[in-house]
Formats: structure tokens, C-alpha cells, sequence
């Protein structure tokens, strides 16, 4: 009883608070909190004592005290102009906002600080837009950046909520290519925009007749299923489109929207038109030097914008790559301007609970970063099965499950069982398999995966004593508990562990509860997660393109992936993986390939320099149309398809204010006596000159040996001379010899004096000690590095994450600042004995060889600002 007045008392608290914070958003959270707590004084009327109330009220206090901590980072915006000021959110009619917004409260019962995250994210992008209220013509393009899974749809459903409370009356949501993603958004929409019938947001305030939004589209039928020349008064109304992008929709919705505008009396329409997945189909691939006409989905998109005199364009993606690329002078007199986001970019934050690629991988490259790994590779067996199908005709090769993919099915099982015993019953959970495009193929994985996880299921039930039951309980304690434990050391988390016997005990129950799904457009099979809303749906997907993009696999856990691509967007839009998993993302594995596994990494700290770049420029008053944002490149893969690279530029790869640092590291004995070589033949030449930096409390026990007022050629000697491993783009000594040459012209005149510090190690028991002779200088301790990486042992590399430790860049900085006064060459001499370099067999590592690392902390260079990273879009004319 009391624990359901306490929810009472919370949800109605919750409620009050946000409506308070949206009527008035220039008060404190503390005045809102205050003001709130008075209402509520009054207002609950529940047979609860004052110190109830009192401890409730603290609790409050501590949770929004958090929200408000957690909530730091601001949306970035970059505009072609300041907004005009039409915007103003407390001066609104709010109707539909404040109805998603306490649906979102008092039913989905979603934190506070990810609906102020909508809140400010979505006012951000309508004050961008035209003013649909003023009688003069606009044309808005723009693009939100947001991350895979990361609830971009909750966000662009506040932000069409928004668009019918300021006067727009058309509102078009371009929802993928599949029937499955059209569906499941038209699902959404009309329970979170229209609530007909009382259900969804209906249920918080009922529609009525000045506040009421037509869909023209339902779950069942696309806009297809409209006549083309119905009686609809579309000037009149609040209307609401959910269509696929597709030929045939489009072109009946361009004849429709056109009969209808006529009808209307060809008045002025204000129309928004949401472009999920926007690098996707959108972009025109033709080729403008030959002449071509825009591509059909292109054309369509343009020409449906065509129709309308007040129009704006909104683009949400993961992977703008595509996008900003688009030519921003491509024009055409039928479909006008391109697609390129001409008038702002909107970067969202990351949500405090959203799990992405910093999660799954090391993307800030920090050597301090203990977490275990996620990642495991898949066998010789499986790749080599998989890696043979090369047509669908050769389904026929699979004819039982591989190892690998026996032990994902595995982990599955006791994911689930863990989140069970954790009190999360009714949850939603899901395992990905995909590894081909071929629905043949697809067909034949489905149907052993079937036949294998029956006998699973049927061993753990009624064979305690099978074999099964053994290999299952052994990846438990290896893989589960092990690794959970050493997460929680890690990031000091609290996820909980259990004995075998709970987990076993649970296991029988729910094994039953899960199904083998096959998901393409050749099965008839569908994930209606909302038809399981209390138990949870226990499901494991099987398929290809269907999975790779728009679709949401509730409670994903584990993974099993092998479908290469070279394509970074392509990439990054199949690790589905990616989403809000905080609760049991400890449990989360993703079971892949070495060179899979490289790629993905590579690909996360890609859009980590993005997003960086983008913090960056964010105060500098600069727009999408006069500054080409750079892409970090890569020796094998592309941005995105050849066809839509046709505007990429070589960008000058600038390092200013930038730390890089070498992770990954051949296998070849030749390539470490040379850099062994190589660091000796510098060490002899600054050897004089080195001084002894103690270490002190500040600093931690690591002694550096410092060379200050080095000169730039040697540092130039020193890099040509290393050998970086092949695919190191980041770390590559030919990039960075470049950008400092250029700096050295008499254009910069920059980073002509160095300094140069040899890192000595410290003695740690977890490691057989490797002291080192670096010529004349005698180390009694080498570097200790990817000793934490046993679970990611590469076969053709060694990765040790990162080598720059805690805050080792400044280490010798007067002031504190994440900038460091002088260009530093920092060299690593790394303990051969380590997990990562345990593969490494044939060198003889000694004290006169061992593996040598090195790092750049390059300074501000505010003189070559403008030449900044990798790959750009030559269209854009930069100021």
C-alpha cells in the first residue's frame, strides 16, 4: 500500500514539475522544485503522514539533483543566420507539446533529464525553421545528427508535436524503405501525436475540434491506399503522412498532395517533411558532369517540396556521412534545390543512458580504460562457412550451427536468465544473427538455429547432466560472472552476479519462453514487441537488410554478426547493438570477426573526431554552407558508396590541440628492431641533454626522463624513420610529418622546438618486469600496456587500446589546461610480457628489443584552423 501511494505521489509530482518547467522555462530547477513541492502540498490529498511526504520529497530532491548533473551538454548548432525570433515557446499554443510531453511523464515514465534533452533539442531545430504564420514564402533545409538507436524518432515526434502547435499544417515523416519501419513509425505517431480514441497521448488530453491531427496514412495502408482526388480540406486541417521511400508512394503522393493543394485554392500550406534515415535512398547518385537527371527517390523528395510555397526539410541520421557530401550547388528548375542541409546542423547530445560506440569500444583511445572487452571473435569454423557462401544458391552449405554461434545461442540464454534474476521479467529481450543478404541463406540459418536451440532447450530442462548444461554453465563463469565483475571494478558499477544454481534455476523456466524469428521480405514472420508489453517477447532474429537499419531490436543483448562492408555508414547502421542498455549492458556481447571487429573500431573513433570537430566549431559562428565538415579517412573503407562520393576532397589532416598516439603494432620482428633502431639512434642525440622529471604526488609514481628545446628535424628523423602498423591512419607517421612541415613554413613558422619525454615503467606483480637499454639511457621498468586485452587478441596485430595514461600529456604543465604549451614526442618503451603482445612470437624480446610506442601532444595551432581534417565536400565555398 505504501509503495503504491509513493508511486502516486511520485508520478503526480513528476507531472507538476514538467508542466511548471514548460509554462516557464526561464526559472531555475530549483524554483521549479520548490514551486512544485507546494502545489503539491495542496494538491495530493492521500492519507499520507508529513514525514512521508518529507522523505519523498528528498528523494525527489536527490533524483533531479542528478537530472541536472547528467544533463550538461547542449545541442550544437550550426546556422546559416541567427534565427529570425518567430519562436517563442512560452508564447505558443502548446496543446500538442505539453500532451507528448506528460504522456511521456505519466506513461512511459522516461527520465526527466532525456525529455528536457527533447525539449531543448526540438526548439533548437523549430527556431531554425520558416515561420509558418507569416504569409512569406520559405525554403528550410536541415540535417539533426543524433546516434544508431539513440531515440531520434522520440525526437523528431516532439518536434512534429511542436510543428502543429506553431502552425504548421502538413507534417510528412519519410520512414525508410520497408514496410516493417513505415509500420512500426505510423504505430508511434498515432499514439504519440494523433491519440484518436482516447489511446496514446489522447489518454493524457483528449483531441478536440481546434486541436484534432487526420492521418492519411494508417498501420495497414501506405498512402497508396488514398484516392488520388479525395474531398479533403488539406489548408484547413492538421494533417499527418507516414510513407515509405519508394517510387510508387511517392509518386501517388505527389498526385495526391497536388489535387489537394488545388482544391485548397493553392494557399499557402506550411509543410515539414521528417526524412528518417536521411542518408538513405535520399541521396542523388547521378552523375552532374554527364548531365544526369536526379535519381528517382531524390527527384520525388524534391519535387513533393516543390509543391509547397512554405517548406522545410528535416533530416534525422546516425551517419551523416552522405549527406554532407551532397553538391550544394545542385539545382533544377522541376525539383530545385538538393538535399544538403544549406541552413543548419544540429548535433544532439548524448544521452546519459544511451550506449554507443565509446561503450563497445575504446574510441577516446584511453589507456586507463580497464573495461573488459564485449567483443568476441568468431572461429575459424564459422568465418570460414560464412565466408564460402558467395551466391544464395550455396544456402545448401549450411547444414548445422558453427561453434561460435552454438556458444552466441548460449550466451543468450543466460542474458536473459541474468536479467530475470535482476527483476527484469517483463522486459523485451533480443539476439541479432545476421550474415548474409541471401533470404536463401537467411531461410536455411533460421532453420538449423532452430533445430540446435531446441535441443538447448530441451537439455537444460530435462538433462542437468548433458553436455550442454556443462559448456553453458562454464561460459557463465568465464564469460558472465568474470567479466561482470571486473565491469563493475572498472567503472564502478553494481551490476548484480548469481551462483550457477540461481541462474540454472531460472534458465528451465524461461528457455521455453523464446522464439527463432526469421526477419526479410520473404518471411512471414513479425517483431510486434507492443503485443508482449507485459511478459516481454523473448526472440532471436534472424536476417540481413531488414535488420540493418530503422529497426528497433528491443532488449538486444547478444550479437552475431558477419556481413562485412567497407562503407562506414553501411557499418555503423548494422551495429544495432547500439541503444539504452545501461541496465544490463554488462550482459551485452557481440560475437564478430577480427577484421569486422577493426573496422567497427576504426569507425568509432570516426565519429568521435566528428562529433569533436563539431564541439569545436560550435561557437564559431559557422554554417553548413560555408564550412565543409571533415571525415576521418581510412586506408580500405569509404564513407559511404562510391555514387555519393563524388564531391570528396583531400582535406590537410590538422592535429592542432590533438593527442595522437600509436595502439596498434605489427607482428613482424623486422618492424620492431626498427623502431628500436630508430629510438636508440634519437636517444643517442638528445641523450646529453635529458633530464630526470620525479615523480610526485600530482603525477603518480611513472619518472620521466625530458629533453626540452629539441629541434623539429629530429623529431622529422625520428617519425620517418618508425614504422607505423599498415592500417594506423591515425597514428600514421606520414600525416603527421606533413602537418608539421607545413606548420614549419614560413606561412606558421610553428612548432620549430620540441620536447621529447621517455616514459619509464613501474613495477607492477600482474607482470614479469622488462627493464630496457635505449643506448645510453638504462630503464629499470618498461611500460605497461594491453595487459587488460586478453579478450581481443587480433590475429595480423597487436591492439593495446591506447598508451597515454590518466592526464600524461600535461604532466609537466605550469597551468592546468587541456592544452599543452609545446609540441611533445612522448616515447613509450613497452613489457613484452603483456596479454597483447603474448601473440607475438619469433622476436626474442630482450632488454635491447622490445616493442616501442610513441605519442604527439601538439599544441593550439589557431593559424591553420581552417585547414582541418581528412575528407570534405569540395562544393562548399569556405569563408
Amino acid at each position: 500500500m505504501k509503495d503504491l501511494l509513493k508511486n502516486k505521489y511520485f508520478n503526480q509530482f513528476k507531472a507538476q514539475y514538467n508542466l511548471i518547467k514548460s509554462l516557464n522555462n526561464t526559472l531555475s530547477n530549483e524554483d521549479v522544485f520548490t514551486k512544485t513541492c507546494s502545489i503539491m502540498d495542496s494538491l495530493f490529498d492521500e492519507n499520507a503522514d508529513d514525514k512521508q511526504l518529507e522523505n519523498w520529497k528528498l528523494e525527489l530532491q536527490i533524483e533531479y539533483g542528478e537530472f541536472t548533473t547528467i544533463y550538461k551538454k547542449k545541442p550544437i548548432a550550426f546556422r546559416i543566420k541567427e534565427p529570425e525570433g518567430w519562436y517563442k515557446p512560452n508564447e505558443n499554443n502548446r496543446f500538442f507539446w505539453l500532451r507528448y510531453q506528460q504522456y511521456l511523464v505519466q506513461k512511459k515514465n522516461w527520465d526527466q533529464n532525456v525529455i528536457d534533452t527533447i525539449d531543448e533539442t526540438t526548439d533548437e531545430v523549430l527556431c531554425s525553421l520558416g515561420n509558418p504564420k507569416n504569409t512569406a514564402p520559405f525554403d528550410v533545409r536541415g540535417l539533426v545528427l543524433g546516434y544508431v538507436q539513440s531515440g531520434k524518432t522520440a525526437n523528431f515526434t516532439g518536434l512534429i508535436n511542436k510543428a502543429f502547435d506553431v502552425g504548421y499544417k502538413v507534417a510528412i515523416v519519410l520512414s525508410g524503405i520497408h514496410n516493417d519501419l513505415r509500420t512500426q513509425t505510423q504505430i508511434r505517431l498515432e499514439e504519440e501525436v494523433i491519440g484518436h480514441s482516447n489511446r496514446g497521448v489522447g489518454s493524457i488530453v483528449k483531441n478536440d475540434k481546434n486541436n484534432f491531427i487526420h492521418s492519411l496514412t494508417t498501420a495497414r495502408h501506405d498512402i497508396t491506399g488514398t484516392p488520388s482526388n479525395p474531398s479533403y480540406n488539406l489548408g484547413g486541417n492538421k494533417t499527418l503522412l507516414v510513407v515509405k521511400k519508394n517510387k510508387d508512394v511517392l509518386e501517388h503522393l505527389i498526385e495526391l498532395l497536388g489535387n489537394l493543394i488545388k482544391q485548397a485554392g493553392n494557399i499557402n500550406i506550411p509543410v515539414i517533411i521528417i526524412d528518417d534515415e536521411a542518408d538513405q535512398a535520399s541521396i542523388d547518385t547521378s552523375d552532374k558532369a554527364k548531365g544526369e537527371d536526379p535519381k528517382t527517390i531524390n527527384r520525388l523528395i524534391r519535387e513533393t517540396l516543390m509543391l509547397f510555397n512554405q517548406k522545410a526539410y528535416v533530416g534525422y541520421t546516425a551517419t551523416p556521412f552522405a549527406n554532407l557530401l551532397i553538391g550544394t550547388n545542385n539545382q533544377t528548375d522541376q525539383q530545385g534545390q538538393d538535399l544538403y542541409p544549406k541552413d543548419f546542423l544540429i548535433g544532439l547530445p548524448k544521452p546519459g543512458d544511451y550506449c554507443g560506440p565509446d561503450e563497445f569500444f575504446n574510441a577516446a583511445e584511453d589507456a586507463d580504460d580497464q573495461r573488459p572487452s564485449l567483443v568476441n571473435f568468431i572461429s575459424g569454423e564459422d568465418e570460414e562457412l560464412f565466408k564460402s557462401i558467395k551466391k544464395k544458391e550455396e544456402h545448401y552449405k549450411i547444414d548445422k550451427v558453427p561453434s561460435t554461434l552454438k556458444e552466441a545461442l548460449m550466451s543468450f540464454l543466460i542474458a536473459i536468465s541474468i536479467r530475470h534474476l535482476r527483476g527484469q521479467e517483463s522486459d523485451h529481450n533480443s539476439m541479432l544473427i545476421h550474415t548474409s543478404r541471401f533470404t536463401l541463406v537467411q531461410t536455411s540459418l533460421k532453420e538449423v538455429i532452430e533445430e540446435e536451440f531446441l535441443n538447448l532447450v530441451n537439455n537444460v530442462r530435462y538433462t542437468p547432466s548433458s553436455k550442454d548444461v556443462y559448456l553453458i554453465k562454464t561460459l557463465y563463469i568465464r564469460e558472465f560472472r568474470f567479466k561482470t565483475s571486473q565491469w563493475n571494478k572498472a567503472t564502478k558499477s553494481s551490476y548484480k552476479t548469481f551462483s550457477w544454481p540461481e541462474v540454472y534455476s531460472k534458465m528451465k523456466e524461461i528457455a521455453k519462453s523464446i522464439s527463432v524469428m526469421e526477419l526479410n521480405g520473404d518471411s512471414e514472420d513479425a517483431l510486434e514487441y507492443h503485443k508482449y508489453k507485459e511478459e516481454g517477447l523473448n526472440v532471436i532474429a534472424v536476417g540481413g537488410d531488414k535488420l540493418s537499419r530503422g529497426l528497433t531490436l528491443e532488449g538486444l543483448s547478444i550479437s552475431y554478426y558477419y556481413r562485412n562492408t567497407l562503407m562506414y555508414d553501411t557499418l555503423m547502421q548494422m551495429g544495432r547493438w547500439f541503444g539504452y542498455r545501461k541496465s544490463y549492458l554488462d550482459l551485452c556481447r557481440i560475437y564478430t570477426s577480427e577484421d569486422i571487429a577493426s573496422n567497427f573500431e576504426h569507425l568509432a573513433v570516426a565519429m568521435y573526431s566528428l562529433r569533436t570537430e563539431f564541439e569545436k566549431m560550435k561557437n564559431e559562428k559557422i554554417s553548413p554552407i560555408d564550412y565543409a565538415v571533415r571525415m576521418l579517412a581510412h586506408p580500405k573503407m569509404m564513407l559511404t558508396s562510391n555514387l555519393k562520393m563524388r564531391n570528396v576532397q583531400t582535406a590537410f589532416q590538422n592535429y592542432s590541440d590533438q593527442l595522437h598516439q600509436t595502439r596498434l603494432f605489427s607482428i613482424e620482428k623486422d618492424v620492431y628492431k626498427k623502431n628500436m633502431d630508430s629510438t636508440v639512434n634519437l636517444i643517442n642525440k638528445i641523450h646529453p641533454f635529458l633530464q630526470i622529471h620525479q615523480p610526485d604526488k600530482k603525477n603518480g609514481r611513472t619518472q620521466y626522463h625530458v629533453a626540452s628545446n629539441v629541434s623539429v628535424e629530429l623529431i622529422i628523423e625520428y617519425l620517418k624513420n618508425y614504422k607505423t602498423y599498415d592500417s594506423s591512419t591515425k597514428s600514421s607517421t606520414d600525416s603527421i610529418i606533413n602537418y608539421i612541415k607545413v606548420l614549419n613554413s614560413e606561412k606558421y613558422n610553428e612548432l620549430r622546438i620540441w620536447k621529447v619525454i621517455v616514459v619509464e615503467g613501474i613495477s607492477n606483480s600482474s607482470v614479469p618486469n622488462q627493464n630496457a637499454d635505449l643506448g645510453p639511457l638504462a630503464l629499470s621498468h618498461t611500460v605497461i600496456r594491453g595487459n587488460s586485452a586478453k579478450q581481443r587478441m587480433f590475429s595480423d596485430r597487436v591492439d593495446v587500446k591506447a598508451i597515454v595514461a590518466g592526464n600524461q600529456k600535461n604532466f609537466d604543465e605550469e597551468i592546468n589546461t587541456e592544452s599543452v604549451s609545446v609540441p611533445k614526442l612522448f616515447i613509450y618503451p613497452l613489457n613484452p610480457h603483456t596479454n597483447a603482445f603474448s601473440r607475438v612470437k619469433g622476436v626474442g624480446f630482450n632488454k635491447d628489443l622490445i616493442p616501442i610506442g610513441f605519442a604527439i601532444a601538439f599544441p593550439r595551432t589557431p593559424k591553420s584552423a581552417n585547414e582541418q581534417i581528412y575528407l570534405k565536400n569540395n562544393t562548399v565555398i569556405e569563408k
